[in-house]
């Protein structure tokens, strides 16, 4: 003689929900030769009662009541199938298994499963620096010139107008004056002695170093302003001929500059790394360079120090992370513009063309999070691209925007993040399809959603038992 219990059970098939309080209707039965345990048939009499339930229990077995069907002389046949999750729920939440996904918050890991919008978010951070571009108007921007002055050469900081000047008034006013019109002199003798010390002195001064003109060996005018230009104010010499003009003696060849951005977040999940979000660095001197999004995490802004030679225009900008120190990347461009004075007819400083190519190359590498130099030698450069193109829709780069072009682009920098959205939030789905986990488990750790990777469930039942849980392990239950 067994005792069935039998009642109405709102649960799903997939869930290892053990129902106690709902299985109120119990019957007496026989269990016959030759029943399965896994598909039992019950034959009943005089028990209509059964066919308001869809579950029943006996002794520590559970089952969904699959059919109930009326025989003659009042027999009721009640076919069964086992709720094996139920039935072995005690062995499932002992076993360690791969877990694959699974409702513990996730931050980390990548959902797959999820698509993408096609529509993408922008949000902008902008910043300036200091010193480099901080003018209000490219024609005030100061121009640097190489003199050799009474003490040799030196570099002075002067006003495009002073320099459209220096030589101008030089020519215009200065050799006039050679012959002084008063000379303190009492006789022919004495009056033609001062004339000649006149003109020996200011000979001397303008050809002691060469041509006045001559003496000024190169120009560049830069987008910065006077106040990033360390040094003092003093009168400007060509050799030992003096202009009558001013400027600032340059005493640091070397000009420091540095600017912070701030880093904006649209996620907290996994959706910060790639191709969830992209980040994009524009700045006016050396153009527009992707950043490795994934090291950036943690990170609430970026430091970009730049080292300007103002004798030249070469520049260095050095981007890392504000927070860690970490160097994000190094890039160079030359922001002096073409300037002629004197004898300085072009611009010495061609090789301004010569680093876009290799800043370039420098941006593909820092895009790759500073692998691809490593990788390239064992994949090949296609092997690269397609490595890249894979994990994230890399922007077009372009670097090197200087030789003079700085002096007309504009001031501000920008921070970009690109975003791709999921099509739904991560965590309206997590209830009912679960989170990647992809770690090994015990499953009485977890609640709710949760599916496996080649789960092997040690129960007490046969084969055909078994391989059901396992099976259903593996495509998805809830641990309810």
């Amino acid at each position: 003689m067994i005792t069935l219990q039998f009642g109405t059970v709102r649960k799903r098939k997939n869930s290892t929900y053990v129902p106690t309080s709902e299985l109120t209707y119990t019957v007496q039965a026989v269990l016959k030769d030759g029943c399965s345990d896994n598909n039992p048939v019950f034959l009943l009499k005089n028990e209509s009662n059964v066919f308001s339930y869809n579950y029943v229990k006996w002794d520590g077995w559970y089952y969904f009541i699959d059919d109930v069907v009326r025989e003659r002389n009042q027999f009721v046949v009640v076919s069964c199938s086992l709720d094996p999750l139920a039935t072995y729920k005690t062995e499932i939440l002992q076993t360690s298994a791969f877990v694959l996904y699974d409702t513990t918050a996730n931050t980390e890991i990548p959902d797959t499963r999820l698509s993408t919008k096609t529509t993408h978010g922008i949000h902008f951070s902008t910043a300036v620096f200091n010193y480099i571009g901080n003018y209000s108007d490219p024609a005030d921007c100061p121009v640097v010139l190489s003199i050799v002055g009474q003490d040799g050469l030196s570099y002075w900081a002067v006003t495009p107008t002073v320099a459209s000047t220096l030589l101008h008034n030089i020519n215009l006013d200065e050799v006039p004056d050679l012959f002084p019109r008063l000379v303190d002199a009492e006789t022919i003798e004495e009056w033609l002695g001062a004339i000649a010390d006149y003109i020996r002195e200011y000979f001397m001064a303008m050809l002691s170093s060469g041509k006045a003109a001559e003496c000024i060996t190169s120009a560049v005018q830069l987008p910065i302003s006077t106040g990033g230009i360390y040094g003092n104010s003093g009168s400007i010499y060509l050799g030992n001929l003096p202009t009558g003009k001013t400027g600032t003696e340059i005493s640091r060849r070397i000009c420091y500059d540095t600017m912070t951005m701030s880093l904006h977040w649209s996620f907290s999940d996994w959706r910060r790394r790639a191709p969830y979000t992209e980040m994009y660095l524009y700045c006016p001197y050396f153009g527009l360079v992707s950043l490795p999004v994934e090291n950036l995490i943690g990170e609430t802004s970026i430091t970009i120090e730049c080292s300007l030679d103002v004798a030249t225009g070469n520049a260095l900008f050095i981007v890392f992370g504000t927070n860690t120190q970490y160097h994000i990347g190094t890039y160079s461009a030359n922001l002096g513009g073409a300037y002629s004075i004197g004898g300085v007819v072009t611009t010495p400083f061609t090789q301004a063309t010569s680093m876009v190519g290799a800043t370039v190359a420098g941006a593909a590498i820092i895009a790759t999070g500073g692998s691809a130099a490593a990788m390239a030698s064992k994949l090949g450069a296609s092997a690269i691209a397609g490595i890249i193109g894979g994990n994230t829709p890399s922007l077009n780069t372009v670097s090197g925007g200087g030789g003079g072009a700085a002096l007309g682009l504009r001031k501000q920098s920008y921070l970009i993040e690109v975003t791709h959205d999921t099509n739904v939030t991560p965590s309206s789905v997590s209830a009912a399809i679960g989170t990647p986990t992809m770690e090994v488990k015990t499953l009485s750790s977890l609640t709710g959603y949760c599916q496996t990777k080649c789960a092997s469930v040690s129960i007490s039942g046969d084969d055909s038992a078994r391989t059901q849980v396992n099976n259903m392990l593996d495509t998805g239950i809830f641990i309810e």
